[in-house]
């Protein structure tokens, strides 16, 4: 009963009938043979430039404005015959529309080389059949989330613009750009984990089998897959060959299994549909119990177009139980104009599509578009204006504060993941490092514990430095960092042996176009520079070095020299994508003390209660010789000029 409010609001986008001159039209779609619902068939007026498509009850519910009043509604789904008919006048009756199936005239035979041959004449036509110039789609798209009880977690819906490139290139990727958009999150709990809605646009490209060269029409896997022809010769009106294909019995390269419908006359590929074989969830780099996903496409202007993709994922996540992901797409409008692509601030990345998009919302677009609809008890409510404001309160997102967009408040763990940030960089820690010979003698007093070592330092003149750190963003422009930090090549044996933490600022200085941001910042760093002087027996369990109880049978020592220091930089970043950004840092440290110490640490206990102990130079008990001279420093010099270059990923 707690979402019951949420849905009216949701499906009450449809407007109200008086308001817009138009009205209402609600059906519900039937096998005609079974008279059971049919889910997922496509509803579409005036040649789909509004549409939708029906729920898990056959039902869809749509607002024709009165400009769309003499248009045609149509009805299509793969597999059964095109049905269409008059708008009746509105607002009406709920409508019941039967599907019939498609007359099936070929018998199902075995595998022959001709039936193979079909399909490779098909893939040859793409050239001839698909465009060969750059063209734009305008489409809806929708996708949801819903738990093992049926309960939806969230909606976002949109209108895409996306942008292919020509078909006689093999691709599943291209540009999409979200002109509308809304999402509502209907978890009861939303401060808990926040919902990335991230990939679903970029569906129209992914699920484009045609331009992807899905592997069922790739011809270096013909050998994985059994192909068949099917009982069936009609598809969206054309008589067309039904050839469904399987993996070979033992295959476990064949991904998926499903069938795809031909034309006759031209050997294009009109559709398809398809699920995944266990061998492909296997494959796959995302988890799934199960994947299916269904494509048409449409003629226009002499040639063929992505006309509609639908997907489905279902899986039990080990958290969260049962999940089942659905989405679509329906083309609207095609231009073949060869539109200029987005630029990189208007298209959308797969790691941020509904969460930043700069497009306020829009109410009165979204009275005119597709609806999900209601359960049965507030079906009555679906014209109450009331709800409709409330909604449209609901989905207006808050103005923004940037050029970046208005993110709708997600709670305080929704917020601290907008402004964290992961970072990793290499470079160059200042270091002199001359040839030097090491002899280290320690023999504390009333001990039983000894020490001799030498030691070759072999000259340097380039150590480097790698870096993983956090930021957390105060501002738009300021955050803290943090970073631990290790030194690698003669000096790299101890592990992360240094830290900083301080500001960093950033501005952008191209806010048109791709992000170049300046970046400046100051920081304090604490930087160990030690070499190994090896592990030796310790016959005092007794041991105490400075105050520290060393017990243990195993010590190691290490010779070295601790800087602190306060450092200065400057640099630039460049954003490759919206969630990842390359850094190039120049620092300068100014160096607050630097000491050279003795360290001696327990080996031989469990890691977690080994003690360390650090004893000062000069001490009595420790004698350094550096080329056979006696000294209290170690022979390598901290200098001041150091260069970073690093990757830092936004979490979203």
């Amino acid at each position: 009963m707690r979402y019951i409010g949420l849905l009216v609001l949701l499906i009450s986008f449809a407007a109200d009938a008086l308001a817009q001159g138009g009205g209402v039209l609600r059906g519900r779609v039937f096998d005609a043979e079974t008279h059971q619902p049919i889910p997922n068939a496509q509803v579409g007026v005036a040649n789909n430039r509004i549409g939708t498509s029906t729920n898990e009850d056959g039902r869809f519910a749509l607002n024709i404005p009165a400009t769309y009043a003499q248009e045609k509604l149509t009805v299509a789904l793969i597999g059964y015959r095109p049905y269409s008919q008059a708008l009746p006048p509105l607002p009406g009756p709920e409508l019941r529309i039967e599907l019939r199936l498609a007359p099936a005239s070929l018998s199902e035979v075995q595998v022959t080389a001709s039936v193979v041959g079909i399909v490779r004449e098909a893939v040859a036509r793409i050239p001839q059949n698909y465009p060969v110039r750059p063209t734009r789609l305008t489409g809806f798209y929708r996708e949801s989330d819903h738990d093992e009880v049926g309960q939806a977690r969230y909606l976002v819906e949109g209108l895409l613009a996306v942008f292919k490139v020509t078909y006689q290139r093999r691709t599943d990727a291209g540009d999409v750009q979200i002109q509308q958009s809304r999402k509502m999150d209907l978890r009861p709990n939303k401060e808990l984990v926040h919902i990335d809605w991230a990939g679903g646009p970029f569906i129209p490209h992914m699920g484009d089998f045609v331009h992807v060269r899905s592997q069922f029409i790739d011809p270096s896997h013909f050998r994985d897959y059994d192909y068949r022809l099917a009982p069936g010769s009609s598809y969206a009106g054309r008589p067309v060959y039904v050839i469904t294909f399987a993996p070979k019995p033992g295959n476990q390269r064949a991904d998926f299994e499903g069938r795809m419908y031909i034309d006759q006359d031209t050997y294009t590929f009109l559709g398809a549909e398809w699920r995944y074989t266990p061998a492909g969830l296997r494959h796959s780099p995302n988890a799934a119990d199960s994947r299916a996903l269904r494509v048409s496409y449409q003629p226009y202007a002499g040639r063929w177009h992505l006309k509609s993709v639908w997907w489905q994922t279902k899986f039990r996540h080990p958290v969260w139980g049962d999940i089942n992901y659905f989405g679509e797409f329906l083309t609207t409008a095609i231009d073949t104009a060869q539109a200029p692509p987005p630029t990189y601030m208007e298209r959308a990345q797969y790691e941020d599509v509904f969460l930043r998009n700069t497009v306020g919302y829009d109410s009165a677009f979204w009275r005119g578009q597709t609806t999900l609809l209601p359960p049965e008890a507030p079906q009555k409510s679906l014209l109450d204006q009331r709800r409709q404001q409330l909604a449209d309160s609901l989905f207006r997102p808050k103005p923004a504060t940037d050029s970046t967009a208005a993110v709708k408040k997600e709670g305080w763990l929704g917020q601290l993941f907008d402004r964290f940030h992961f970072w990793s960089a290499v470079g160059t820690w200042p270091l002199a490092v001359p040839t030097a010979s090491l002899a280290v003698a320690y023999a504390p007093a009333g001990y039983g514990f000894r020490m001799q070592a030498t030691n070759e330092v072999a000259a340097q003149s380039l150590t480097v430095l790698y870096r993983i750190g956090y930021q957390v963003d105060i501002t738009r422009k300021l955050a803290v960092r943090m970073a631990t930090q290790r030194l690698y090549r003669q000096f790299g044996d101890d592990g992360w042996d240094g830290w900083e933490a301080g500001l960093s600022y950033q501005h952008n200085l191209n806010p048109r176009r791709r992000p170049i941001y300046a970046r400046a910042g100051l920081g304090y760093t604490r930087q160990t520079v030690g070499r190994s002087l090896g592990t030796f027996e310790n016959p005092d369990d007794g041991l105490r070095v400075v105050g520290k109880h060393l017990g243990a049978d195993k010590l190691s020592v290490q010779i070295q020299s601790v800087t602190s220091a306060v450092q200065p930089t400057v640099g630039l970043g460049l954003e490759l994508r919206h969630l990842i950004e390359l850094t190039a840092d120049l620092g300068y440290l100014l160096p607050l003390s630097t000491r050279s110490q003795l360290q001696v640490s327990e080996e031989s206990r469990f890691s977690l209660f080994r003690s360390t102990a650090a004893i000062p130079l000069p001490a009595a008990d420790v004698s350094l010789r550096v080329n056979d001279q006696p000294t209290t420093t170690v022979p390598w010099q901290q200098q001041h000029w150091l260069l970073s270059i690093g990757v830092m990923f936004r979490m979203r």
